[in-house]
């Protein structure tokens, strides 16, 4: 009775374990459910700006640099890409951002 008890717990857990892995594959292999965020194109931004603290992404073509010590540097982003949601959002204004308050701020040219 034991063995029998033993048995059925086994293959219980087989059957768990061989439903777990073809649930992970299904979901890796299965890419329509997944929304992909719609990036302008390089000639639009051609520049990232990540912020390292709250770990935003902005996408820009035009921007200034204003200190030159990281922590003390102030940029002005004209014209730039927010990510609002799934999607990036065109925002016309310029935007301020310092390191001071905001961290360490990254820039760099986007790969084509």
């Amino acid at each position: 009775m034991l063995s029998k008890l033993i048995k059925v717990i086994i293959l219980v857990v087989i059957v768990v374990v061989i439903g777990w892995i073809g649930l992970s594959v299904y979901s890796c292999f299965n890419r329509q459910s997944v929304e992909r965020t719609d990036m302008p194109d390089q000639e639009e931004a051609a520049y990232s700006v990540y912020i390292e603290n709250t770990g935003n992404l902005i996408l820009t073509s035009e921007y200034e640099v204003h200190g030159s010590g990281p922590g003390s540097r102030i940029f002005i982003l004209h014209s730039y890409w927010e990510l609002r949601g799934q999607k990036f959002k065109f925002m016309e204004s310029d935007i301020v951002l310092s390191e001071a308050i905001f961290g360490e701020i990254t820039i760099e040219r986007r790969a084509k």
